[in-house]
């Protein structure tokens, strides 16, 4: 109940964001600067090639969600809000970033900023990726094994933060740059594609760059929003006659086709009088 609360929340949170327009510093790093980070306490990460600020998230409203150039938390008082903001503001002010105002409501609070070169803060959540959460030295190369690409990429790294709060298992999150885009799903971030269905990691590769395949079904990436569709029929006529109605409708809806395959079912699927032989798996940009 209170993970669906807190989702019911972000969603509230989001769709307010957007009407009103609204994801490596080392401690020795932000201590030679001589900015105080309030709690909860960071740890200088020594093995991070991009010196991001590490630690541990326990209370909510510390835990920045990030839209256009801002970033926003759920915080049930002013007091909180101001953690919030005391919290951040040292780390954006230490990777060149300018803080423009600050807007709280309704347990809602906003912390705009504007950055030298433009870009953007995005984040990205590691909950949804297969992963023994029990197990801190493999979240730990876990994590090193995304922070990485983004710093290859020139995405850099600002921050993450080990996530300890009842309604998720154990996790982490990562903070880092990118240009905004006026279609957010346009916008190069760090992603996961994971639809339920098994991915063809292969036809990506040249569209996408593919940080990892943790299952399957799960594929982490840099890169646009991938759209996947799956189509059924009962030949091979059948499914590239689908296949081309597709692609006409995301050319119609200006959405970029990357790839398909075809494949034929080792068992036939049937529904009430039509038996399927065969599906093919549509990727594309939303």
């Amino acid at each position: 109940m209170k993970k669906l609360a807190l989702v019911a929340a972000a969603a509230f949170c989001a769709s307010a964001v957007h009407a009103s327009e609204l994801t490596d510093v080392s401690i020795a790093q932000i201590k030679a600067s001589k900015i105080e980070i309030p709690a909860p306490v960071l740890a200088e990460d020594a093995s991070a090639k991009c010196g991001h600020v590490s630690g541990e998230i326990t209370k909510l409203n510390l835990l920045a969600q990030t839209s256009r150039s801002q970033i926003f938390t759920y915080a049930k008082t002013e007091a909180e809000f101001k953690e919030f903001t005391d919290f951040w503001t040292p780390i954006l002010t230490k990777f060149d970033m300018k803080v423009t105002g600050t807007e709280y409501k309704n347990e809602f609070g906003i912390l705009r900023y504007e950055s030298s070169d433009g870009r953007v803060i995005r984040t990205f959540m590691a909950e949804n990726m297969k992963y023994d959460a029990l197990d801190a030295a493999a979240m730990k190369k876990l994590q090193h094994e995304l922070l990485e690409p983004l710093e290859k990429a020139g995405m850099t790294p600002i921050a993450s933060f080990n996530i300890k709060n009842e309604i998720f298992r154990p996790t982490f999150n990562i903070y880092y740059l990118t240009k905004p885009e006026e279609n957010p799903d346009h916008e190069v971030r760090l992603r996961q594609l994971k639809n339920g269905d098994d991915i063809d990691a292969d036809l990506l590769a040249n569209a996408v760059t593919i940080v990892k395949q943790d299952a399957p079904f799960s594929l982490v990436y840099i890169g646009k929003e991938l759209g996947f569709k799956t189509k059924l029929a009962a030949d091979e006529a059948g499914i590239n006659a689908k296949l081309a109605d597709y692609k006409k409708f995301l050319a119609e809806n200006k959405k970029e086709f990357i790839a398909s395959k075809i494949y034929k079912m080792d068992k036939p699927f049937v529904v009430g009088e039509t038996t399927y032989n065969y599906y093919v798996n549509m990727y594309f940009f939303q």
